[in-house]
């Protein structure tokens, strides 16, 4: 089953964006801790299901040792070490308060890793006890984060800050949602609340057998781009206008790929192979008559998956101060901005052309507003 090995190219897809952010992203605390999360989730998925009965057949073959399975549980605990401090220093939300608390945040992260070490040198029979209630506190970790994200889209305060909110609550989402499902499930079966036993977990014909670790694998593949989207986002202005028109000019170079194929076969079918392939390249010249309708329909087709992406300088413009907004606020996030940030932020303003005057009071009002949702969520 596809579900048997997806977890391999899961974790490819999340390791390479995580070697994106390390490599290009400035290095700021929340991409550090981005990176990290990356490389937890991509080990989850790795680990899971019957991944490794292909994986380490891989490894063996080129002289790594195998990757033992304990490795699955070490994730579960990193991943709530890594991803709830992530919370606390990403999202404005109350919700989140008790983790912008160093001291909170440093004993989850601190703590969770510490037993994440300990974990391999520990007897089964101890790991075992260990596991499935701490599926728990995973479920109520990553039900947190879909709510406080929820939650900090819906108080956002301006354009930026509502569209930021919603990038990651769809993003996060979308892993959060399907692995509180998959976490879930096994929590009811193993104390009995449904299903027949947990017996029935190891029977890989099941429809919940098949379901749950394609939730848990998928949930990686949909959310890594979502995510990379995001950051690449902030860093390229006009990442959506080229992507409006890779859609465009995609849908023009299908019409004519699709109509080459189906002529193509369908003659070769009934004909020859030979006249065929003539009787394509004939119907995909033909096309090149109806080429104005077919642009027009490329283009409503963009608009319609991409409406609020139009280009104009208007819009460039619009973009260009979003992105640098961006980065004025990645840059705050120690609260201050530091020599390094400064020169970027100068970079960034003389290369996109930014109004220098206008780059001072977006920072002056982005560092107001921060001091103001501090001085929010410490009073609640």
């Amino acid at each position: 089953m596809i579900s048997d090995w997806l977890g391999i190219p899961a974790a490819i897809v999340a390791w390479g964006f995580a070697l994106y952010v390390l490599i290009l992203a400035p290095p700021t605390r929340g991409a550090r801790f981005l990176v990290a999360m990356l490389f937890v989730d991509g080990l989850a998925v790795i680990t899971s299901y019957y991944n490794l009965d292909y994986l380490n057949p891989m490894l063996e073959a080129v002289g790594l040792p195998p990757m033992p399975g304990v490795m699955h549980q070490v994730s579960d605990w990193a991943l709530i070490a890594v991803y709830l401090p992530f919370l606390g220093m990403t999202l404005s939300s109350p919700l989140v308060k008790p983790l912008k608390n160093p001291i909170i945040s440093n004993l989850i992260l601190y703590g969770c890793l510490a037993i994440a070490v300990v974990l391999p040198f520990l007897s089964e029979e101890v790991r075992v006890q260990l596991d499935v209630p701490f599926y728990i506190v995973i479920c109520i970790g990553l039900t947190w984060g879909f709510v406080a994200a929820l939650h900090t889209w819906y108080i956002a305060t301006n354009d930026a800050e509502r569209e930021r909110a919603r990038a990651f609550a769809l993003a996060f989402g979308v892993r959060d949602v399907l692995w509180t499902i998959t976490f879930g499930y096994y929590i009811l079966v193993f104390y009995g609340v449904i299903g027949p036993g947990v017996e029935a977990l190891m029977n890989r014909e099941t429809i919940f057998s098949i379901l749950m670790p394609l939730f848990y694998e998928l949930a990686v593949i949909i959310y890594v781009p979502l995510v990379a989207y995001g950051v690449l986002r902030v860093q390229l202005f006009d990442i959506d206008l080229r992507i409006k028109r890779t859609l465009k000019r995609g849908t023009v170079a299908a019409a004519f790929v699709a109509t080459f194929f189906v002529i193509s076969e369908f003659a070769g079918n009934y004909l020859s192979s030979q006249l065929g392939t003539v009787l394509g390249v004939l119907a995909t010249g033909a096309l090149v008559f109806f080429l104005d309708p077919i642009q027009r329909a490329a283009e409503k087709f963009s608009d319609k998956a991409m409406p609020n992406t139009v280009d104009t300088p208007e819009y460039e413009s619009f973009r260009k101060l979003q992105v640098y907004d961006s980065a004025v606020r990645a840059a705050l996030e120690d609260g201050e901005i530091s020599k390094r940030q400064r020169r970027v932020l100068d970079s960034m303003i003389e290369s996109m052309g930014i109004d220098p005057n206008v780059a001072q009071r977006m920072e002056e009002d982005t560092l107001a507003a921060s001091s103001r949702r501090s001085a929010v969520v410490e009073g609640v």
